[in-house]
């Protein structure tokens, strides 16, 4: 029988993987698809990348590992997030899964404690908020003669996702994941330049001409095929602003990002467009 975390990662996973229209991912990723030559052999590439993944998942699993790991000069840039904080709920009324991150080793220690601290709060209070909701809904539903052994919990998730970490950026993902009657996925990014200290923007990483060089590639991918997107009169995409959601991968790219609906039909799912600096 599955536990109630394994159910809601199903469901999460559910969500994210509905149906896309067959063209639209390679619209919108066909010409970054090209691979960047490499002097090493493939086989070494792909020893190397087992082993990167074998040592981020440790990170993950052992604080003591690690905070260990944090301690070395040559990796210390990959243990930079850590899960400061794991727990689970359950009652007749919401399954909540949290998992807190923590951001460590980036030289700036007020940096650090002004972003955890920062993404602590946003978590309690959205947390709050969500279990308030979850609350009401049982509410409503046994004042109007529902049977309490018939209702289906609503189901919560935060959790992070590291999108690149090297010696001068770090960049992660905060998501809330919620499901009730559908699901409902927020997503807030973080990206640190690891040589100052400070929150990079998209003028920081795409130069004076950031909102042109970011509103051609998605422009380009709706010129392409624009059943596939809102148009102007549906509030569709009108260009990027400085408050866009995105992120740096690990080939130094800023991806945007849109929730699904902002600029798409549901089917659409969350949307992505790598835009090279």
């Amino acid at each position: 029988m599955k536990t109630d975390r394994e159910k809601l990662e199903a469901l999460r996973r559910e969500y994210l993987s509905e149906e896309l229209p067959p063209e639209l991912p390679y619209v919108v990723r066909a010409p970054f698809h090209k691979r960047r030559k490499s002097r090493l052999p493939q086989q070494l590439l792909c020893l190397a990348a087992c082993l990167c993944l074998i040592f981020v998942g440790a990170l993950n699993v052992s604080p003591t590992f690690a905070a260990a790991a944090a301690q070395l000069p040559v990796l210390g840039a990959v243990a930079q997030v850590l899960t400061f904080n794991e727990y689970h709920i359950a009652t007749d009324r919401e399954l909540v899964d949290v998992r807190v991150p923590e951001v460590t080793g980036t030289s700036f220690p007020s940096l650090e404690e002004r972003m955890n601290e920062e993404i602590r709060q946003k978590i309690d209070d959205d947390l709050a908020a969500a279990r308030e909701r979850a609350a009401e809904e049982y509410e409503a539903y046994v004042a109007t003669g529902g049977d309490p052994d018939d209702y289906i919990p609503m189901m919560i998730s935060f959790d992070y996702d590291v999108k690149s970490c090297t010696e001068d950026v770090l960049s992660f993902e905060l998501e809330r994941f919620e499901v009730r009657a559908s699901g409902y996925s927020e997503l807030t990014y973080y990206n640190i330049d690891l040589n100052t200290g400070e929150t990079l923007t998209l003028p920081d990483v795409l130069g004076e001409d950031w909102k042109e060089k970011a509103d051609d590639v998605v422009y380009a991918a709706i010129e392409a095929h624009p059943e596939n997107f809102f148009t102007a009169d549906m509030d569709g995409f009108s260009g990027v602003n400085e408050s866009q959601r995105f992120y740096i991968d690990e080939d130094g790219s800023v991806v945007l990002v849109f929730l699904k609906y902002e600029i798409a039909p549901g089917s659409s799912g969350i949307l992505e467009f790598p835009v090279e600096p």
